[in-house]
């Protein structure tokens, strides 16, 4: 029998080994698959933990701002006060969230940080984010009333910075003055301006307690150097929380333990009726006086002596500048325009007058009250009550450091990073 052809037989088992080239290849792509696919689903759940770990982070940065806001308006929480302090934060994470917050650490003059790390499930992944917040200042306008704001013809705003090293910006009686155009008005009932009014900033509409729009009666011929009207959310008309009995803003908090025997002459049964001069003077830590009443006559001079500490005045009646009346602050037997330096804290509803040719330096804070700046009357500092009325000829010079002097309750936050480990 003959053999098999040579060609023929040189193939032998090729069909055998092909199969088996395949087989390991198509094994090769599986198991390739196989590792491709459990690796990105490594993947995905890592990112999947990782975002989660960052979004429950940034949960807590939000849950513990609101925290410390809360906890300052109701008394239950204090922010640390010197710098490179730490105070602790005390918290429950809601359900269903993982995060941990750090100590509160002030860290400037107005600036606090803390840091807020979210886990992913199952401690996984972390993400550590550093938060910087301020307290907002409450002291924002030149005037505001809450329920109306009036700047007659020739009434005006200008505006200053006693902190300043620049006398032409620091002194607004100065021969070159030049205003530094933050001389905000604002209200958030009525806000009403007339012709030749004008004012050196912006004109902020608020809104009223039941949410409608503030009513708008600016006119035409008003000269603003800002924008008017600029639409805010309701303006508190309490900020610094006077009306609250026992705050440090409160006058029931001064009724007993008072600093009334540092004037000269002396207060008699807490009421000033002045037809000469009367020094008060301030003390380290502030001297803080009680007062029912004061009455500036015409020609009177009332001085601030700030240079032992500011002064403040709490006051649960009427305040009248009549004609000429002056109410002075010096520093060191200098006169000083440092508004914050002097404040009227008043928590009645009694009328503030400030009549013809007066002048005024400092804070006038009176939520539940008129306050009037009558002709030619000067107010170098803020105005912030229930009604303000600038007349003909009446100016608000506003101190823009006092926004560093009054702070709210109120956050803002100024910074974050991502210093995810």
């Amino acid at each position: 029998m003959k053999g098999q052809p040579a060609s023929y037989s040189s193939q032998s088992g090729a069909a055998l080994a092909t199969s088996l080239i395949l087989l390991a290849i198509l094994s090769l792509l599986g198991g390739t698959a196989t590792i491709l696919t459990t690796t990105d689903l490594h993947i995905g759940r890592n990112y999947k933990s990782n975002v989660r770990a960052f979004y429950d982070g940034e949960t807590g940065v939000n849950y513990a701002l609101s925290k410390i806001e809360t906890g300052l308006q109701n008394g239950t929480f204090s922010l640390p006060g010197s710098i490179g302090r730490n105070v602790t934060l005390s918290y429950v994470v809601p359900n269903d969230f993982s995060f941990t917050i750090s100590g509160i650490t002030k860290i400037a003059a107005n600036g606090y940080s803390f840091t807020s790390t979210g886990y992913g499930p199952g401690n996984s992944s972390e993400s550590v984010l550093k938060v910087t917040f301020a307290r907002e200042s409450a002291i924002n306008f030149a005037a505001f009333g809450d329920s109306k704001l009036d700047a007659k013809s020739g009434g005006s705003t200008q505006s200053y910075d006693s902190g300043s090293s620049v006398p032409w910006i620091s002194d607004p009686t100065h021969a070159s003055f030049n205003s530094t155009h933050e001389a905000d008005v604002g209200s958030n009932d009525d806000l009403t301006t007339h012709s030749g009014a004008f004012i050196d900033g912006n004109g902020v509409f608020g809104a009223k307690d039941d949410g409608t729009a503030t009513a708008n009666n600016i006119d035409g011929q008003t000269i603003f150097y800002g924008t008017a009207p600029v639409n805010a959310d309701r303006i508190d008309p309490d900020p610094l929380g006077v009306t609250s009995p026992g705050g440090t803003y409160s006058p029931s908090t001064y009724s007993t333990i008072n600093d009334n025997n540092l004037a000269d002459p002396g207060i008699s049964n807490e009421t000033i009726s002045l037809s000469g001069a009367m020094i008060l003077y301030g003390k380290s830590g502030g001297a803080n006086y009680y007062l029912q009443g004061v009455e500036l006559k015409n020609g009177s001079t009332l001085t601030v002596d700030t240079t032992n500490g500011t002064v403040n005045l709490f006051l649960t009646g009427s305040f009248e500048a009549k004609n000429s009346a002056n109410i002075n602050v010096v520093e060191g037997g200098t006169q000083s325009f440092k508004a914050s330096d002097f404040n009227i804290f008043s928590n009645s509803s009694s009328k503030i007058d400030l009549k013809h040719s007066s002048a005024f330096t400092g804070l006038i804070y009176a939520p539940n009250a008129p306050v009037n700046v009558k002709n030619s009357g000067n107010v170098y500092g803020a105005i912030w009550g229930d009604s303000v009325d600038i007349k003909n000829s009446g100016t608000v010079y506003f101190d823009s450091a006092i926004k560093d002097a009054h702070l709210s309750n109120e956050l803002v936050q100024t910074s974050w990073s991502d210093i995810r480990n």
